[in-house]
């Protein structure tokens, strides 16, 4: 498994985005992208799938913005990297879609059981570990 540059910045820029948050006004992507240093294109991919996903919610308009649609303790890591597309498998043949298109060497493979595993811990932990915690 190896964590994608989406991934990163989604974490990173909702932690600065909680940081930032003030319940009357917005964060805008420029601020977030500015203090990251990131890319605001980048993030505004980012803030549109973690919007679709009812993470943040956005204000149009001058003054606009992003905010938090939830409370930090409400809000897994799990939840963000999901969002954003991110998969936690550790093989490529742990998902069903992926095991239907990948020869039957994988599901016989002896150390499957043990990679399986590995990647349900890490689900788990990313299930318990809340904005909040961090």
């Amino acid at each position: 498994m190896r964590m994608t540059t989406r991934g990163l910045y989604s974490l990173r820029a909702i932690l600065t985005l909680a940081k930032l948050s003030d319940e009357q006004k917005p964060v805008s992507l420029q601020k977030i992208a500015q203090i990251e240093g990131l890319s605001p294109e980048f993030l505004q991919q980012i803030f549109y799938r973690l919007r679709k996903a009812g993470i943040v919610k956005a204000f149009r308009g001058p003054g606009g913005g992003f905010s938090l649609n939830k409370k930090l303790n409400e809000i897994s890591t799990y939840d963000i990297l999901s969002a954003v597309g991110e998969t936690l498998e550790i093989v490529p043949c742990s998902s069903e879609d992926n095991k239907r298109k990948i020869s039957n060497n994988c599901t016989l493979c002896d150390a499957r059981d043990f990679w399986l595993g590995l990647e349900r811990t890490i689900v788990e932990y990313t299930k318990s570990i809340y904005l909040s915690d961090i």
